[in-house]
């Protein structure tokens, strides 16, 4: 394996050397980089060709972390995502289940934990009371443009939503969040809590919705790509 060091983070490549005009490189599903060059091609040439295609690569890998994140399978060595950071997942028989989120590792403790419904089940758990802490506190910190319309601070329910991010109950002053946004960072999670006062205002999706959403958070638009790219 060679690899390049582009904006402090390390780039491995496998080099294939074979009969071919170009330089190639292609970049698995599993995020692999395969560079094939002809064998008269010096390394450092090779090195310079992956150097000047660094950041499209960087971006391919993270684009395919995040998508695994977003779908894991829960088995150990694979990806999960807490607030928009990836961390690699341990799983460890118990009789009791549990969790442990380290640096960079999120530790099961699972009861059966051969059965993927199980591991799944307790990432979920953890997933629900992370959304316990941290949604009440943006909850509160996006409420300020929206005072003179809400009664008071909104009750907030937190539920794992099928087929929703958010709902909003304007006359019952009430906003639900799906528990589920916990794996995204905290800008993601502002813009559905702003989607949901917006609602406060304009029971629709109106160009004045969009127009006073995009008031209270002009880069929405980036993170409601990222919901609908889960």
């Amino acid at each position: 394996m060679e690899n390049i060091i582009f904006n402090g983070r390390k780039i491995e490549y496998c080099l294939i050397r074979k009969n071919v005009k170009n330089i190639n490189l292609r970049i698995k599903q599993d995020c692999s980089v395969i560079v094939s060059a002809n064998p008269l091609v010096p390394k450092t040439i090779i090195a310079a060709f992956v150097s000047e295609n660094a950041e499209k690569i960087l971006a391919v890998i993270d684009k395919n972390n995040t998508k695994a994140a977003l779908k894991p399978d829960f088995e150990k060595g694979s990806t999960v995502q807490l607030l928009g950071k990836l961390y690699t997942l341990e799983v460890i028989e118990s009789s009791t289940n549990s969790y442990y989120v380290g640096e960079n590792e999120i530790t099961l403790y699972v009861n059966s934990s051969g059965k993927a419904e199980n591991r799944q089940a307790e990432y979920n758990l953890l997933l629900k009371k992370t959304a316990e802490v941290v949604f009440p506190k943006l909850l509160k910190e996006c409420y300020s443009p929206f005072e003179k319309v809400c009664a008071s601070l909104p009750e907030l329910k937190i539920k794992n939503l099928k087929s929703q991010w958010g709902n909003c109950y304007h006359k019952r002053n009430l906003i639900t969040l799906n528990s589920r946004l916990a794996a995204y960072d905290f800008n993601v999670i502002r813009s559905v809590i702003y989607h949901e006062y917006c609602h406060f205002v304009h029971q629709n999706h109106s160009k004045d919705f969009y127009s006073l959403l995009g008031s209270v958070m002009p880069d929405w638009k980036r993170y409601d790509r990222v919901l609908k790219n889960k």
